[in-house]
């Protein structure tokens, strides 16, 4: 038959061509593996900062923050070492990732309510921790400062405490206990319960791995989808190639309607679509990811194959040469890609580009891969997707082979 003919050709140029399918397929697994190393890392118990601290005041407050930072909540994560005025020359050989130096005098001036300075030098050859260390310190400082201005009488009368001689009497320890308690009832809205309510989850090795695979089942299945589109371009690109080469003229000499030309493109299109996308959540599966139901995960990748199959032949049908249909068609996978879902979250989008994300067929696609993946959905929860992708993919299809049809009769293509 002349469609099972069309089709073979169309399929054999992929296997003797077999770099340009490669170059197709590579592209999402490599982006999505590029995020997973950015956003996923390994797991936090791999990262350690290491700070040198510089503590010339060597008193109550630096010995209570140097004991905050050497915690077993913070083992791992930081590793503080004490050193003296060789600290910078050390920051010079890159040996941390900070130092953190603490003035002689600061306690007594923070008592005093007195201004003062904690340094914060940097490594340069470092981006990330630096940053973290820096951040850290601000907000420990964001702390005290609140401490200072809450209870200014309170810590004066510390200072005093501890700049007389001896035990304080026990009047004086009675009238701080008492503007203490006075004070925390004033913050009893803020402190009890606190405003802000911190949780602290430590990974095991397995739960590392975990993490690191469920970034990854967070990024490929719109990176697949837009792989999917880019080899649905290259399968009805080669609509427009046949008639600029001159093949398209000569098969219609043949016994080759075409209708039969059209329905070998239409087969071509949806089987190297299907396949490529098969491909792609086989490489996931390797990689670790559950990408859920077998039959959902059927389903769907079929309806998503119709649906890049019959957007990228719609716009093929539409343009006069393979140089606008590239263009075009490169512009609208790339913008649905990113309104889409594929690159950032539809969460994080403003609330304006929302209803123009859902115009777009790799929203519905991404957005049911994503149900099954990370939520842990199941067919009932994507009917809707593959029903719109099914609907829109096929009545696509058909308007595309329609208007194809209709300029190949009138000689147009």
């Amino acid at each position: 038959m002349a469609v099972l003919a069309i089709l073979r050709r169309d399929l054999n140029r992929y296997r003797r061509n077999p770099v340009r399918t490669a170059l197709l397929f590579s592209m999402p697994l490599v982006m999505a593996g590029i995020f997973t190393i950015v956003f996923g890392g390994g797991g936090v118990d791999q990262v350690s900062i290491r700070i040198l601290l510089w503590d010339e005041d060597d008193s109550l407050l630096s010995t209570l923050a140097e004991g905050a930072a050497g915690s077993s909540e913070a083992d791992g994560q930081l590793d503080l070492v004490p050193v003296g005025a060789d600290g910078p020359a050390m920051m010079d050989r890159g040996e941390a990732s900070a130092l953190v130096h603490i003035p002689a005098g600061f306690t007594d001036d923070f008592l005093s309510g007195t201004p003062t300075v904690i340094d914060i030098v940097k490594n340069p050859s470092q981006r990330f921790l630096p940053q973290v260390v820096e951040e850290g310190a601000g907000v420990g400082a964001a702390v005290l400062s609140a401490a200072s201005r809450s209870f200014r009488d309170e810590l004066t009368q510390v200072k005093s405490m501890v700049d007389g001689q001896g035990f304080p009497t026990d009047l004086a320890v009675a009238t701080l206990g008492s503007g203490m308690n006075n004070r925390f009832r004033t913050l009893e809205s803020v402190l009890f319960p606190p405003v802000l309510g911190l949780e602290t989850v430590k990974l095991t090795d397995k739960g590392a791995e975990e993490d690191s695979q469920g970034i990854l089942a967070y990024f490929l299945p719109g990176l697949a989808v837009m792989g999917v589109f880019f080899l649905a371009q290259s399968a009805t690109r080669d609509i427009l190639r046949d008639r600029e080469s001159g093949l398209l003229r000569h098969l219609l000499t043949a016994p080759v309607s075409p209708a039969d030309f059209l329905a070998g493109k239409c087969l071509s299109a949806l089987i190297v679509s299907s396949l490529g996308l098969s491909l792609l959540i086989l490489f996931g599966v390797a990689a670790g990811v559950s990408w859920g139901p077998p039959v959902a995960v059927t389903l769907l990748a079929l309806a998503t194959a119709v649906a890049a199959s019959g957007t990228l032949l719609l716009i093929m049908s539409l343009v006069g040469s393979e140089r606008q249909g590239d263009a075009l068609t490169t512009i609208v996978i790339i913008s649905w890609s990113m309104l889409g879902g594929a690159f950032v979250p539809i969460s994080q989008m403003p609330d304006f580009l929302k209803p123009i994300s859902a115009s777009t067929m790799v929203y519905w696609a991404t957005d049911g891969f994503n149900t099954l993946a990370v939520h842990d959905g199941g067919l009932g929860d994507i009917i809707f997707n593959i029903s719109v992708l099914f609907g829109v993919g096929l009545a696509f299809l058909a308007g595309g082979a329609f208007i194809l049809g209709r300029r190949i009769r009138r000689g147009a293509v």
